[in-house]
């Protein structure tokens, strides 16, 4: 994963860089190392991650270490004492220590007092204190630093909450930040990105922050939360203004649109290392194991100019002219397995793709299909999506070269052909050929009940106030959050030990286009989570099935009622429930 000179300059020429090259480089003004979402235990263990980035920043000579937040994975003091500990190992010398910032987020506020859990409102404030002290950081929750003639700001997770720094006054540093230093970049630490900008963002960033930050262009804002990796182009955006997300120093699962199991924990190492110069920013992105790049270095002219800045993700794609694609000889495989079908192929050649839409098609034997559209016969009519991360993240030597996917039997029924198709995506959510296999399904799961009217049936309320359908029989939550009541004791007398899959036929529009701007989960009535959550697919894509897959525990019932938890729903998006069934099997 080294990355050679020849390919450097090709990613500064790729970035818009190409009329510094082959003028003498100005000298260099700082080197910044960066890292987030470190997540330590109460261990020294817990820290190896932070020592090996601490260790690569210091081989690099950073003189800044900037740490964008949950620091530990719940508010830990020894935690916070090993970090400060391991700070104090690999830079014994405190004259030579870089300077140290420290962005304060809610997992450092976690049970703070025994029982508080995410009682952010109430305990942030102590908690960070707390925070400043255990971890000896020179910087509090909200800070500003003057250092080489540039702006450097701080602001804590909780920024906008009641006892802590306003929006208002959150725009008010970062304006007088930019008007003290005109033509400069002005660095805003913060852990939510700001939303709709890098990976993830859309669902885990902030609005508020986007709102303020779109009027300031000269801001380059830096972030952790979502756990990205930094594989991806997609960790760095620009628009207004200039995004960078750090990704993690822990797992990162991510998610996707489809009937996905849980994410699993993904391990990852990787760490930034900025430099500035009077005109451009270079982002290093490095695996702290080995010191291996990911990918070309990010290239940022400064200052920023919309017109040209080669993040924009439009011009960024259009960058790349080939894309990821399957061998000639590649197939696909679906093979029967307990509770579903596996969809196993290779993975696609060079460049990497990012992910993998695996599409499902059922045999249209009438005339009329979808909607009263007129079809022919023996079409082919898609009814489920499902998508899936490559191999991208991991390491050359660690990767298999196989990808494999179950799809619950709860989407086929005995007896009928379907079609799954596999396309390669690259980081910009382009597809290229598809690869695809029919088979016959021989699942048999016994239908335990079905809704007849589900529109009718179902009762939908937001902040526990009823939400009516629109007049073209739609539920149209006005904010981002609301819960679809299933009826009561739907479920009741089931026994438990069995597998159960609730069939969700959704028809969801989100005019953003966002990824995974609807999150459903399925719970209890008394909140307890059931099954993994689900991400809708973006757009209007009609009626898509998505399944929920449950096994109670063999000493227990099902329980007897259970709702559907609706999340990151994008304004102006609408849903209607087609279907709605319970199977055991």
């Amino acid at each position: 994963m080294q990355v050679n000179r020849r390919q450097f300059i090709g990613g500064m020429a790729a970035a818009g860089a190409g009329p510094l090259l082959g003028v003498p480089a100005r000298g260099r003004v700082a080197r910044i190392g960066l890292m987030t979402d470190t997540h330590v235990g109460t261990t020294m263990e817990s820290c190896a991650r932070v020592r090996a980035a601490l260790e690569l920043f210091k081989q690099k000579g950073v003189e800044m270490v900037v740490n964008c937040g949950d620091i530990a994975d719940r508010h830990y003091p020894d935690g916070y004492r090993c970090y400060r500990k391991t700070v104090n190992e690999v830079y014994p010398d405190p004259a030579s220590r870089p300077i140290e910032r420290f962005v304060y987020a809610f997992h450092d506020v976690c049970d703070y007092r025994p029982g508080s859990g995410w009682s952010v409102a109430r305990d942030a404030a102590p908690a960070f204190a707390d925070v400043h002290r255990l971890l000896e950081a020179p910087n509090t929750h909200t800070d500003s630093l003057e250092w080489k003639g540039m702006a450097f700001l701080n602001f804590p997770q909780s920024t906008g909450m009641k006892g802590f720094l306003s929006w208002d006054d959150y725009e008010a540093a970062v304006r007088r930040a930019c008007e003290t230093h005109p033509g400069k970049p002005v660095f805003v630490f913060d852990h939510l990105p700001p939303a709709g900008t890098t990976f993830h963002s859309r669902q885990w960033g902030s609005d508020a922050c986007r709102r303020v930050l779109n009027k300031y262009p000269q801001v380059v804002s830096i972030s952790g939360h979502v756990h990205g990796s930094l594989a991806s182009e997609r960790q760095i955006w620009q628009g207004e203004f200039t995004a960078v997300n750090v990704g993690c120093l822990q797992t990162w699962g991510g998610f996707a649109p489809g009937s996905t199991p849980p994410p699993q924990a993904k391990q990852n190492f990787g760490a930034l290392v900025m430099d500035i110069y009077s005109d451009r920013l270079v982002f290093y992105r490095y695996d702290v194991r080995d010191g291996s790049e990911f990918g070309a270095p990010w290239v940022v002219p400064l200052p920023f100019a919309a017109q040209s800045a080669p993040f924009v993700p439009e011009r960024a794609a259009a960058r790349v002219k080939r894309l990821p694609a399957f061998g000639a000889d590649a197939n696909v495989a679906v093979t029967p397995v307990a509770g579903g079908y596996a969809v196993e192929f290779p993975e696609a050649t060079v460049p990497d793709p990012f992910m993998y839409r695996i599409r499902c098609e059922r045999k249209v034997t009438s005339e009329t299909g979808r909607a009263g559209r007129p079809r022919p016969a023996d079409a082919w009519e898609s009814f489920s999506q499902d998508d899936i991360f490559s191999e991208f993240w991991k390491a050359k030597s660690d990767r298999t070269g196989k990808a494999r996917h179950v799809l619950a039997s709860g989407f086929f029924t005995p007896g009928e052909t379907y079609r799954v198709s596999v396309a390669p995506l690259d980081y910009f959510y382009r597809a290229s050929r598809a690869i695809a296999t029919t088979f016959t399904a021989t699942h048999a799961a016994t239908k335990v009940w079905e809704l007849a009217d589900p529109m009718h049936a179902l009762r939908f309320t937001e902040h526990g106030n009823p939400v009516g359908l629109t007049a073209g029989g739609r539920f149209a939550p006005p904010s981002g959050q609301g819960t679809l009541w299933l009826p009561e004791n739907a479920f009741a007398k089931l026994p438990g030990g069995v597998r159960y899959q609730l069939v969700l036929d959704l028809d969801a529009s989100q005019p953003d286009g966002e990824w995974c701007a609807w999150r459903i989960g399925l719970q209890t009535r008394e909140g307890a989570k059931l099954g993994g959550d689900i991400q809708t697919v973006p757009g209007a894509p009609g009626v898509l099935r998505y399944v929920f897959a449950v096994t109670p525990p063999k000493d227990g019932a099902f329980p007897a009622s259970c709702k559907l938890i609706f999340n990151y729903v994008s304004p102006g998006s609408s849903f209607r429930v087609a279907g709605l069934r319970l199977l055991r099997g």
